[in-house]
This record gives structure tokens, sequence and C-alpha cells, in this order.
């Protein structure tokens, strides 16, 4: 049967537990665990909000952020496959401050073939050029680790 992936900026609130894998329990993140810490401490804990039958997430220490999911539609079913979490923290800057994909869809998986971060972060970047003032998108992951390395 055939599947299609879309990316969408909410979620209804029955995929709560499906996001959550995604978001808070995602098998790879031991790999960038300091990086994830280094965020939270920066920019807060994400959290799941229900509002009105639709999901969206809220980070503790920002306003506005915005959130991307990209979902696996098959047979009338769906699922979340991925999340982006971003906020414009500048003027001229987008940052991403947290990122999920999941096991299937991540590199080495059935679905790697599907680039779901690289569509993601496509869609980030066409928000960045229709924004005015924006000039940089960044991911705050890869920040912490630029900044260990001019240390070393």
């Amino acid at each position: 049967m055939a599947y299609r992936i879309t990316v969408k900026s909410r979620l209804p609130a029955t995929m709560r537990g499906q996001l959550e894998a995604l978001l808070f329990f995602n098998a790879r993140q031991h790999r960038i665990r300091e990086d994830i810490e280094a965020t939270i401490e920066r920019y807060g804990i994400p959290e799941l909000i229900e509002n009105r039958g639709w999901l969206h997430v809220q980070v503790a220490g920002v306003h506005e952020v915005q959130t991307l999911f990209a979902v696996h539609e098959e047979g009338g079913g769906a699922r979340p496959v991925g999340v982006v979490v971003y906020v414009r923290d500048s003027f001229e800057r987008i940052t991403v401050l947290h990122v999920g994909v999941a096991e299937d869809y991540a590199f080495g998986g059935a679905y790697s073939g599907e680039r779901v971060l690289q569509r993601l972060m496509q869609q980030i970047r066409e928000v960045a050029r229709r924004t005015s003032g924006i000039r940089h998108v960044e991911v705050a992951y890869r920040r912490h680790r630029q900044l260990r390395a001019a240390t070393a």
C-alpha cells in the first residue's frame, strides 16, 4: 500500500504517546545527550500541551516556539515520524531547539531514504525566507558542539 510523508504544524491529541516517544524517549538521543542537556539548560524543558484536541510543544523559557511534524500517512492511519521545535530568538535568527526522528526514519532505518529531518529543516528554511529580517537558521545542538570543539 502506498504511503506519503506530510509536514504539519499541529497534531491531533490522539497522537500524544507517539509524539512523547519521538521527543522524549528517542532511541538515538544518547548520542547527543550533552547537547540536549545544554539546550534545555539554556532555553528550558519542552512539554506537550493539549488545546482543543490538538497538540503543540511549549518550551518553559521561550515564548512563541513553533513546531513542525513529519507524519507518515498510510491506509487511513497516520503517525508522527519527525518533529522539530524552533524559535525566532533574535531579529536575524531562527534557532532549532529540539529535534526527534523515528528510529525507522533515521539513518540506517527502513525509511531513511525519506530524509525526514532534511524535509523538516527545508520547511524551516522556507519559513526563514518568507520572514522579514531572518538571515540565519541555526541548530542549538550544533552550536553546543562547536563551542566544545573550539575550547578543546
